[in-house]
């Protein structure tokens, strides 16, 4: 959803960046990431209540993105990676119909512009294990 910043009802836009295991997806990364130590210069970055991890680029992880629902949002994050490491090539990539959310994208061009690229690829970029050879959790909960 598009906002209005100078709307009385905007939020006020501030991005900050915090301590990466403070970040909701956490766990997703390290489940997935196949060079872990990414996560230790990875920053969570709040824009309203949660905050969201977002990973550098590093050997075997060629670029990544941030989502937000607000261009002034996306400006705002954009900033602070800029002044990190790992962080090369930041910029907006603003929504279009029917996605509704703005990129924050770092590192080389995301291959999910390429309607072509398989999954294997994906993961390949995003420094991801493949399905098959990702680590399963030493205990789950539930089924």
């Amino acid at each position: 959803m598009l906002h209005d910043p100078k709307a009385d009802n905007h939020p006020v836009v501030a991005a900050t960046v915090l301590a990466p295991d403070t970040a909701c997806d956490y766990g997703f990364f390290e489940q997935r990431l196949v060079d872990r130590s990414l996560l230790e210069l990875s920053v969570a970055v709040r824009t309203l209540r949660l905050a969201w991890l977002a990973v550098p680029v590093g050997e075997s992880r060629r670029g990544g993105y941030y989502t937000v629902s607000c261009s002034c949002f996306a400006l705002a994050v954009r900033d602070e990676l800029a002044e990190l490491d790992g962080f090369p090539n930041v910029r907006v990539r603003e929504a279009t119909a029917p996605a509704r959310e703005h990129l924050v994208e770092w590192g080389e061009p995301s291959p999910l512009l390429d309607p072509s690229c398989g999954e294997d690829a994906v993961n390949e970029f995003y420094g991801f294990h493949r399905l098959a050879d990702r680590p399963r959790p030493a205990a789950q909960r539930g089924h």
